[in-house]
């Protein structure tokens, strides 16, 4: 009998405490990392909501810019406003057409005196003054375009009544009149309210729910999940917040219960949590692919843009040939839209991003920056004659007729070329250069392609 006892008291000790020992480890290991998977998860992925919060605003931003400054930029303004003045037609044209194509709150025309000679509030044209309404930076950046080349926009944040807004101030310029100086001093404002509506729309976009402005002081707002964002004097800085998606979170609710059967099934469940936080991960990397995609087209949007260039050019410190970039601009798409409406337009970039997709390489990329821009890149690849092969190719593909229902549509596409190392070994360096000549090719006719290098104003004939 004392014998049978010492035989069980050292397979106790020698086999039942060490396989308990070792189940009790595994299972604190499990849960150990169970929790430092689930807060990883959790912190990258709020890491990543807070990059596309700071993107929304900023894209945002400088797409309001930019149709402050395309709108500027017209003769036929530049005759309604300052020739002779035609409230019928800017109304028409710069207010109502602003709102339509931009869902614009507020916009406004300025007299070298910043004198409200137009504006566009509440859905009617009149002549309130924009001061009155936007405070809190407005003066500011009408100074600060004012004291500029008078010829690119400037943004940023003011306060319009209790709630912040996005304003975008473009000088008001002749486009192929060359007699007309191009400093009028005249200004168009263009103002996007960000109230609950335009934040539940960028929410959607950039895939953050419940996208909102808080307090400073806030203490309910998880402080992960918001970026600050003020006026341009910061009187009234705020917080713009989200509710943000927790993986991690849903992992433990999820693995928490289940953790209870682990003791006699603790192989199981090693199983099924290893395939749920792949299950998880997938999601995630799901996730963060759609919302680096432009939602219309399904081309890469600015941000995998800027995070592919960036790779490449830095590249090419270490290593050559270098990258080109084309910046392309549809010509004759305003008109698709105000003919035939934006369903049209959007089937006509949806079929443009389908035939530019036809024409690359491999290794190409092609981009939608927003409206009717678009990018190209083109790694290893710098000889401007097959560079203008490749533009010629494309200018003559998109400008080949469309075929929407029982319409034909004709645009063309002006190019601007920019070549990394020469033009530059920065990513927004090289994409303002591209932007540059893009200018060029369309004050040299549009429907042309244009090196920014291209110092004897060669034209690569569409």
């Amino acid at each position: 009998m004392h014998q049978q006892v010492d035989i069980t008291r050292q397979f106790f000790f020698k086999v039942i405490l060490p396989l308990a020992l070792l189940t009790a480890l595994l299972l604190v290991g499990s849960v150990g990392g169970l929790i430092w998977l689930a807060n990883y998860q959790t912190k990258t992925a709020i890491g990543e909501q807070a990059r596309l919060a700071r993107a929304a605003v900023d894209v945002h931003g400088e797409a309001l810019a930019k149709g402050a400054a395309d709108y500027g930029h017209w003769d036929e303004a530049v005759t309604a406003i300052i020739d002779r003045f035609d409230f019928t037609w800017v109304d028409g044209n710069i207010g109502q057409a602003g709102a339509e194509n931009y869902g614009l709150a507020m916009a406004f025309v300025l007299d070298p005196e910043n004198r409200t000679v137009y504006s566009y509030v509440d859905g009617k044209g009149g002549e309130a003054d924009a001061r009155s309404l936007l405070s809190n930076g407005f003066n500011e950046i009408i100074a600060h375009n004012r004291a500029g080349d008078h010829v690119s926009p400037t943004s940023g944040l003011v306060t319009a009544g209790n709630e912040l807004a996005l304003v975008a101030v473009a000088p008001l310029r002749p486009f192929e009149d060359k007699v007309r100086p191009q400093d009028t001093g005249y200004l168009v404002v263009f103002v996007d309210v960000l109230n609950g509506g335009r934040l539940a729309e960028l929410g959607h976009t950039y895939l953050l729910p419940n996208l909102r402005f808080v307090d400073i002081d806030n203490e309910s707002v998880d402080p992960r999940a918001r970026i600050r964002i003020s006026d341009e004097i910061r009187a009234t800085a705020r917080y713009l917040a989200w509710d943000p998606v927790r993986p991690g979170d849903a992992l433990l609710r999820m693995a928490g219960p289940v953790l209870v059967i682990i003791l006699c099934a603790f192989v199981a469940l090693s199983i099924f949590v290893l395939r749920y936080s792949g299950e998880a991960a997938r999601l995630i990397r799901s996730s963060e692919a759609r919302a680096m995609r432009d939602a219309l087209t399904g081309l890469p949007n600015r941000v995998l843009l800027l995070d592919r260039l960036d790779r490449l050019v830095g590249h090419l410190k270490t290593r050559q040939p270098g990258v080109a970039l084309m910046y392309l601009d549809l010509d004759g798409f305003k008109a698709v839209n105000d003919e035939h409406g934006h369903a049209a337009g959007d089937e006509i970039l949806c079929r443009v991003a389908e035939r530019l997709r036809s024409l690359l390489r491999e290794q190409d990329t092609a981009a939608r920056l927003g409206g009717d821009e678009f990018v190209v890149v083109m790694p290893e690849l710098t000889n401007h004659e097959e560079l203008r092969t490749r533009a010629n190719r494309i200018i003559e593909t998109l400008r080949a007729p469309y075929r929407l229902a029982d319409i034909v549509v004709e645009i063309g596409v002006s190019i601007g070329i920019a070549v990394s190392p020469t033009d530059g070994r920065e990513s927004a360096a090289l994409l303002q250069k591209a932007d540059q000549a893009l200018y060029l090719a369309k004050s040299s006719g549009k429907g042309t392609a244009r090196f920014h290098s291209d110092k004897a104003l060669r034209v690569v004939n569409g």
